[in-house]
This record gives structure tokens, C-alpha cells and sequence, in this order.
């Protein structure tokens, strides 16, 4: 592999309890009903909030009523990370990230969350030891959201590398779906979920970043399991 393109909720940070909590809690505000398991699925999760809001209001909005929507509603989930011990880097991560950066290897972020957020992930984890804020791919109302591809190939363009060459690490069904429409050389899933639907599409399911020599051999950075030069 000659890149790696993270995408970031749920695969960096595992939130799926922080977005659930937002996005009944946003929701039942604006709905009066709550959200269901497979809306969550199909709806939220890995997806711009240009599809998944006018799914939940049932009704068509302007790109200036998604973007203070979706404020109003990252607004709850971003002072539900503050208020909580588990707002951090998902097990293994930043030694991983530590490891890729003495190699050089080129990395980046390529997420369906928007510039406040990502803001807000940057000032308050540290994000900025590993990555470029210049090279990441947000959601910045331009860009076809995932499952579309553009996030991915946005991304490898940036790292200045070709796509077949990249590695992507994602959780959401529709990131996966992205990544392999992109033509990503590999995709690894990080089932971060309460229950996960493992993806067919992935190279390699993980539950975590501890295994970094592993995960290193997975990109050509190390030998591979069960290389004699291992012993």
C-alpha cells in the first residue's frame, strides 16, 4: 500500500453511543417518534446529514436549513463527548498513528462530518500530532456524501497518491460501499458497533488498533503473520 485514508465516527472514535444519543435526542425534538435500528443503519451512519435530514422531516431543504440543522444537532453530541470519559481515540490508535508517522507513510481522514466538527475532533484530540488539516475531506456541502466515492478519491488526490494503492479504514456499510466503488486496494473494517454487520467488501475486520504490528504488515509496512522473519 502506498496510503491510508481513515474515515473518522466510528472508526477513529467510537461514537455509536454519543450519535445514537444526538440523534434520538435532536430528532425526537424535531419528529415527535424515535429512530429506529435499521434507520440508524440505513439513514445515519456513514451518511451527510443532506440525506439523512430530509429523510427524517420528510420534506425537501435548502442547503442552508441542512447546515443549521445539522449544526443544532452536532451542537448536542459534541457537548455529550465533553461531559464524557470515553471521548478519546479508539484502543491501539494513536500508537498505530505513531508508527505510520515514523514510516512517513502518507495518511489523511476523509469524513461525512462537517468542518465544526472537525474542528472540534482536531483541537480536542490531537489530531493534528498524525494529520494534515489541509489534506482532509469533510463534508463541506460540495461534495457527493458516501456512498459515492468522491470522499475517497478527494482524499488519495490530496495524500497525492493513487487510490488502487490505498488502504481505507471505515465502519459504515455506505463508507465500505465508497471505498470499494472508489477502488480502494484495501479495505478494512473496524466493527466498532454493538452489532456490527461484518462486510463482505472488507480485507479484514478488527475490533480495535492493538495488533499495530499486524495492522502494518496489512499495508506492506512489516512482515507479514507468520513471516519466518517474524521468528
Amino acid at each position: 500500500m502506498t496510503g491510508a485514508i481513515f474515515d473518522f465516527n466510528g472508526t477513529m472514535f467510537f461514537d455509536e453511543a454519543f450519535q445514537e444519543r444526538s440523534w434520538r435526542e435532536f430528532l425526537g425534538q424535531k419528529t415527535g417518534r424515535d429512530v429506529t435500528d435499521a434507520e440508524f443503519q440505513e439513514y445515519i451512519h456513514g451518511r451527510n446529514a443532506d440525506v439523512s435530514l430530509p429523510y427524517f422531516l420528510q420534506r425537501s431543504l435548502s442547503r442552508q436549513e441542512i447546515e443549521d440543522l445539522e449544526e443544532e444537532k452536532e451542537v448536542i453530541y459534541r457537548d455529550l463527548c465533553l461531559k464524557s470519559a470515553d471521548f478519546r481515540l479508539a484502543d491501539g490508535l494513536p500508537l498505530f498513528l505513531d508508527r505510520l508517522k515514523q514510516l512517513d507513510f502518507p495518511i489523511t481522514i476523509a469524513t461525512a462530518s462537517g468542518w465544526n466538527n472537525v474542528q472540534f475532533f482536531f483541537d480536542h484530540l490531537g489530531l493534528d500530532r498524525w494529520f494534515n488539516l489541509q489534506n482532509v475531506v469533510y463534508n463541506d456541502g460540495t461534495i457527493p456524501g458516501k456512498p459515492e466515492p468522491d470522499l475517497y478519491l478527494l482524499a488519495a488526490e490530496r495524500l497525492g497518491v493513487d487510490i488502487h494503492g490505498c488502504a481505507v479504514f471505515e465502519d459504515a456499510q455506505s463508507g465500505i460501499e465508497a471505498a470499494k466503488r472508489a477502488g480502494a486496494g484495501k479495505i478494512i473494517q473496524a466493527a466498532s458497533m454493538k452489532q456490527p454487520h461484518i462486510n463482505r467488501d472488507a480485507d479484514r475486520v478488527i475490533r480495535d488498533y492493538c495488533d499495530v504490528d499486524g495492522l502494518l504488515a496489512e499495508l506492506g509496512l512489516g512482515p507479514s503473520p507468520g513471516d519466518p522473519t517474524n521468528a
